[in-house]
């Protein structure tokens, strides 16, 4: 067959062109992620009109909008109506705790779309897209190309950022920013990379510390021009955010005072740590079904942190900088955040990606398709029922 040549030749030389030599190996986990965003799309929106029933969310509903076309409703859920009501009036309270950058793209996008909810998703989406053949270049930096196929896929993938790389939220533009950030330093296109850190900065609350990392990057290359506006450019970008906010509010901590609007419900921090402990501790005495569910509960709590706790620690040995980042990051989120947000928000914390590669393709490809199973699970319960995740 082939001539001389067996398949198992032909198949290795046809990896090595599609993956190893030419640029087609960028779309290749590209149109992967961007098909399975489609049909998992595809698949909530027939598992909520089955029986022939009109499409309708949890969200419809609740915001009391029925909107035409009915489909951007999939894509929509929770904080997505903050960033669109933000774009469409403005801030105030309780909306001060929402960064600008995104609901600025939305109405910009707006004035060429002329609607909202299909602007917030389309920025969303097409950012997530982007985040796929960024992140793989990134990973070509610290790994072979094939494994930067496999950590690619399995970071895109992931249902968590699966989800929110879908959904209108702003987990696609602060991805694009952070990983942009940092190939831009890599590259040594340094005003570049700055901006980046400053768009992460606009994002979220700890956009900062990429800027973090990149002055001490810059610092230790001895780039002092370069560290000084690294340092300046997103302070002012974020003193100026805070400015904005206490010339609308008269409140100095405008941002952490509107967190007492969530805080009713659950505290942040290490209260949130000790509270979720206690307030499940099991009692081993008489093992009925709630205190199984605690126990499994906690259990799957520990796991996830230890997890990433571990994954950070070994980014130290791929890159010191990124590393460094990494843990930061990780530290923030365990000591600021709470503890039913942090599924959604450690799977972001970059570096901890490149650690995952695998030479098994039959490990992948298992793994892809379970992502796949719990993505379509989690995003039905997140935009039709209503479920909150993160």
């Amino acid at each position: 067959m082939f001539g001389n040549v067996s398949p198992e030749t032909v198949f290795r030389r046809l990896s090595s062109h599609v993956f190893d030599e030419r640029k087609i190996r960028f779309v290749v986990p590209c149109s992967v992620v961007l098909g399975l965003k489609l049909l998992a799309g595809w698949a909530v929106y027939t598992l909520a009109t089955h029986g022939n029933i009109a499409f309708a969310t949890f969200w419809m509903k609740e915001w009391g909008i029925q909107p035409k076309p009915d489909w951007p409703f999939l894509f929509h859920g929770w904080d997505s109506a903050w960033y669109i009501r933000i774009a469409k009036m403005g801030y105030s309270y309780p909306a001060y705790a929402f960064f600008p950058a995104y609901p600025f793209l939305i109405r910009a996008a707006s004035g060429l779309t002329g609607e909202y909810f299909i602007s917030s998703f389309m920025i969303s989406f097409a950012l997530g897209i982007l985040a796929v053949p960024m992140f793989q270049l990134l990973a070509e930096h610290y790994v072979s190309k094939n494994e930067a196929v496999v950590a690619t896929l399995l970071f895109a993938l992931f249902p968590p950022i699966f989800l929110f790389t879908t959904v209108a939220y702003t987990e696609s533009l602060f991805t694009v920013a952070v990983i942009g950030a940092w190939i831009f330093c890599l590259r040594k296109h340094y005003f570049s990379a700055t901006v980046s850190a400053t768009i992460a900065t606009t994002t979220k609350v700890y956009g900062l510390l990429i800027s973090l990392l990149l002055i001490l990057r810059l610092f230790r290359e001895k780039k002092m021009k370069d560290a000084f506006l690294a340092a300046i450019i997103p302070s002012i970008t974020f003193a100026g955010w805070n400015a904005y906010l206490f010339n609308l509010t008269g409140d100095l901590g405008a941002y952490k005072s509107s967190q007492s609007h969530w805080q009713e419900g659950w505290p942040f921090g290490i209260n949130s740590i000790l509270r979720f402990i206690v307030e499940l501790k099991p009692r081993f005495g008489q093992l009925a079904p709630p205190d199984i569910h605690a126990i499994l509960v906690v259990t799957m709590w520990l796991l996830i942190l230890s997890l990433f706790g571990v994954l950070v620690v070994a980014t130290l040995d791929v890159d010191l900088d990124f590393g460094m980042y990494a843990t930061i990051q990780f530290l923030f989120l365990v000591a600021f955040g709470t503890v039913w947000s942090f599924l959604r928000f450690l799977p972001f914390i970059l570096p901890v990606w490149l650690i995952a590669r695998t030479k098994s393709r039959l490990i992948t490809i298992v793994a892809i398709i379970i992502f796949l199973i719990v993505s379509l699970v989690i995003w039905y319960q997140f935009v039709v029922l209503g479920v909150w995740f993160g």
